[in-house]
């Protein structure tokens, strides 16, 4: 185990070092980090007292994890015994969507950079009874201290890309050490049950539990709330509205060339444009200017009758954009650097959802979208096509909203299920 932490340690330093440079521009250019930096490093971390009580600590990347764990979150706080919990998040999107929708946390927090000089003392002045992980977020030091304290591990909603199966099955040496410190593994389907499997994890310690993505809540405004909101936007009630959302560069240049073409056919056609990033507002509200098309964004919407694009430049707002949307487009998979976000969030809206050819970050809910009929997987040549069809024809589009929200509805019960792994571990304690 020294070897293999020295060898670990050896790595990330380097691999911090390489980049550096990049973290650098991105906190002093666009600001990134400016509010997470110093309880990366272990500073501002807050001071926890449990006074006898238990501490769960809950991990989630990012905002799809950090909306996938929220119910756990809550039943947690519900039903265990006055437990204090700890939601730690890697992204400063997870971090504000973990305020808003795991808000009755105790803490908040950045996890730590996973150097042994920074986590081990916090792991030494916590001591959590039960450290749970989101999906596939696995970090050496963090993990081994925990463990060298009888810390519970169990992972819930786990998945892993055929992309990470093959570079643990690389590094096999470091794979089955470093998923030893975890005693349950949790997962979404028996595709993922057997691809834990094959990377040497006994089949006892791996539990088909359903996707919690399908068990998060998905509210609705009311509709004369609806109205009033499109209004703002300078959405007319007899307007379609597309709704891209999630995106990441270059995926809005390729959508602002799909509507030129469009807007040919549909001139009153309006495009919601919603980045995943705050930190890319900025350049998008650019890239639409030099591109002279006539944009309002949610924060100033004065000339919002006149523009052709709306621009969400506020986070949280992309379910309550999918609930008055005619076509969905999740994206993220119109590149391959990303590989897909969640296509089922438009089903709970009864939107029929497209998406691109780079889905493998999510290929389960792929299937259940082709299974279901509920939506449509389009390479960009033809999208503008796909996406003109569903236009002209209310009742194709009403129908793969209906098979939508019946897939969304059937796929319910992850939450039960984990949280009966959950309770069973935690009384083990």
């Amino acid at each position: 185990m020294m070897l293999t932490s020295l060898l670990y340690d050896i790595t990330i330093t380097l691999a911090a070092l390489m980049m550096l440079p990049k973290i650098i521009y991105q906190r002093f250019r666009i600001g990134k980090y400016k509010e997470s930096m110093l309880q990366r490093f272990g500073i501002a971390f807050p001071k926890i007292d449990k006074k006898d009580r238990p501490l769960v600590w809950v991990h989630a990347v990012s905002v799809g994890e950090t909306k996938a764990v929220a119910p756990v979150v809550r039943k947690l706080k519900k039903e265990f015994n006055n437990p204090i919990v700890v939601v730690s998040s890697t992204t400063e999107t997870g971090h504000a969507e973990a305020k808003r929708s795991a808000a009755c946390a105790d803490y908040h927090v950045y996890l730590p950079l996973d150097f042994r000089w920074i986590i081990r003392p916090i792991i030494r002045r916590i001591r959590p009874d039960l450290i749970i992980l989101t999906e596939t977020d696995f970090w050496w030091n963090f993990l081994r201290s925990a463990k060298k304290l009888g810390t519970k591990i169990v992972l819930v909603n786990g998945k892993l890309s055929e992309r990470s199966v093959n570079r643990f099955r690389f590094l096999r040496f470091f794979t089955k050490r470093l998923f030893s410190h975890i005693d349950i593994f949790c997962v979404q389907s028996a595709h993922y049950y057997n691809r834990f499997l094959s990377l040497g994890i006994p089949q006892e310690r791996i539990v088909v539990t359903g996707n919690l993505k399908f068990d998060d809540e998905y509210p609705k405004l009311p509709p004369d709330e609806l109205n009033q909101w499109k209004s703002e936007l300078g959405i007319q009630k007899d307007d379609k509205v597309i709704v891209v959302g999630s995106t990441h560069d270059p995926e809005e240049a390729v959508f602002l060339d799909i509507m030129e073409q469009l807007w040919a056919k549909y001139p009153s056609l309006k495009l919601v444009l919603v980045p995943r990033h705050p930190e890319r507002f900025e350049t998008v509200a650019r890239l639409l200017s030099e591109r002279q098309v006539p944009f309002t964004r949610i924060s100033k919407t004065a000339d919002a009758k006149e523009a052709k694009v709306v621009l969400i430049d506020a986070m949280g707002l992309l379910r309550r954009c999918y609930q008055f949307a005619d076509i969905a487009v999740v994206a993220g998979s119109y590149t391959n650097k990303v590989g897909g976000h969640n296509i089922i969030e438009p089903c709970w809206y009864g939107v029929p959802v497209l998406f691109g050819p780079y889905m493998h970050q999510q290929p389960e809910l792929v299937e259940l979208i082709k299974q279901y009929q509920a939506g449509m997987q389009v390479d960009v040549p033809q999208i503008a096509e796909q996406m003109s069809s569903l236009l002209k024809d209310d009742a194709s589009r009403q129908e793969m909203g209906a098979r939508g929200l019946e897939l969304a509805g059937a796929s319910r019960g992850a939450t039960d299920k984990t949280w009966h792994v959950l309770e069973r571990e935690f009384q083990k304690q």
